[in-house]
């Protein structure tokens, strides 16, 4: 996140493709003017009619895959979407699989008792939408929103699911937090994730896909629990903004005691939400202090798989500390010399829960470094385990949104 990328059900902290170009979503306002004009109450702006209906995205959900298990429990209907022609409708869809021979789409049944169905040519882009209340089943994980299945070179091909932001943000709050934690600390994870996803939408308008599933950890959209989607309601069309610009809900795990500037870890120009603040509410999280070795022959295996060639490491060392203890450059001491790298991008090919955060010492070992360090993710935003503790102190989510990202406004906008 630009985010951060676990595989663990909860604190994944946040994105992993950086945005370098910032148009916002509210970049047409007159920041006084509408700002005057809008309503407040509770801390909020409303300004409900600044889009028609809540947006959809396209979630990216397998990328460049050859084949993948698809089963679908209601009517459907598969089209070519460069034409709009119906390829094939059924009332269910039992467990089979997508993949792609010498140009064609198939969907075949795993029975070996069925006949194999061809939909259509891979060269044109697929979507399989629901009829019914129902679900698409893909590779284990439920969704109601229409699968769309993009070709790609190889006989390859990707599947994004087309859904609702609010549809979406349940399977994401879900995963990313604990759900018996206290409401307000909840609100204001969907808040952030909510702002997060919005942003994207608009700054890859243009883009096959808006946000990737790994990006904000997400669970699929059938499967929803009855408190998250509360949380989501009870928050519908709520952003956050900062100079009346649309403010990206950038969160992690645990912070260890100061949040990141922006500019260190992800090489952003630095703005006042995100340039980093005292938390002093996570050092109860597991991950406030942490010590982990890591033999020096894995490290050059996780360094190759990214082609980068070093051998006979004795030593890393951070550069470029930021405010909140986070490395913006590490150096790679080696038997050749010095190897120069981004900090977080190192944290990634090592694997985001192996090293936990770029803040942190490492320490010679012999065969092995040993990393004594603090917080889990990247840093930047939003501190779970610290809004997990402010909530339980008594602040409200909107508080809580305010001090992780000094000097925004929160916005009804639908």
């Amino acid at each position: 996140m630009f985010v951060d990328n676990s595989s663990s059900k909860y604190f994944p902290a946040t994105l992993f493709f950086l945005v370098i170009a910032i148009p916002f979503l509210f970049s047409c306002f007159n920041a006084d003017k509408e700002k005057n004009a809008a309503l407040k109450r509770d801390g909020i702006f409303t300004y409900e009619n600044y889009l028609e209906k809540s947006p959809d995205l396209h979630v990216l959900l397998l990328k460049n895959v050859k084949k993948a298990e698809i089963e679908i429990s209601s009517s459907y209907s598969i089209y070519d979407m460069d034409n709009n022609l119906v390829l094939a409708r059924d009332t269910n869809l039992p467990e089979s699989i997508i993949y792609t021979n010498s140009g064609r789409f198939y969907i075949e049944p795993v029975s070996a008792h069925s006949k194999p169905k061809i939909a259509g040519t891979i060269n044109k882009k697929i979507r399989i939408a629901l009829k019914n209340d129902g679900y698409i089943k893909l590779n284990n994980l439920k969704y109601r929103g229409n699968l769309l299945i993009i070709p790609k070179a190889g006989d390859s091909f990707s599947v994004l699911e087309e859904i609702n932001v609010e549809s979406y943000l349940p399977g994401v709050i879900e995963s990313e937090m604990p759900i018996e934690w206290q409401d307000d600390a909840i609100l204001a994870q969907v808040v952030a994730a909510r702002s997060y996803a919005i942003y994207q939408k608009k700054v890859k308008k243009d883009s096959q896909y808006h946000i990737d599933k790994m990006d904000l950890a997400y669970n699929g959209s059938y499967n929803r629990l009855p408190r998250a989607e509360e949380m989501v309601s009870r928050s519908r069309g709520i952003v956050m903004v900062y100079n009346w610009e649309l403010l990206p809900g950038y969160f992690h795990s645990t912070c260890g005691g100061h949040t990141e500037d922006i500019n260190t870890v992800f090489g952003l120009k630095s703005i006042m939400p995100l340039s980093g603040v005292k938390c002093g509410y996570c050092n109860r999280s597991k991950y406030y202090r942490w010590n982990k070795e890591i033999k020096k022959n894995e490290i050059e295996k996780h360094l190759r798989n990214s082609k980068i060639y070093v051998k006979n490491i004795y030593n890393i060392e951070g550069d470029k500390i930021g405010p909140g203890g986070h490395y913006s450059t590490i150096k790679v001491k080696h038997s050749g010399g010095t190897k120069m790298l981004n900090a977080n991008d190192f944290r990634i090919m090592m694997g985001p829960n192996k090293l936990l955060s770029t803040a942190f010492k490492a320490i010679n070992n012999g065969r092995s470094l040993m990393f004594k360090g603090k917080g889990w993710g990247h840093g930047v935003g939003l501190c779970q385990y610290g809004t997990r503790d402010m909530a339980k102190t008594g602040y409200k989510w909107t508080e809580i949104l305010k001090h992780y990202y000094p000097g925004i406004d929160l916005v009804k906008i639908y």
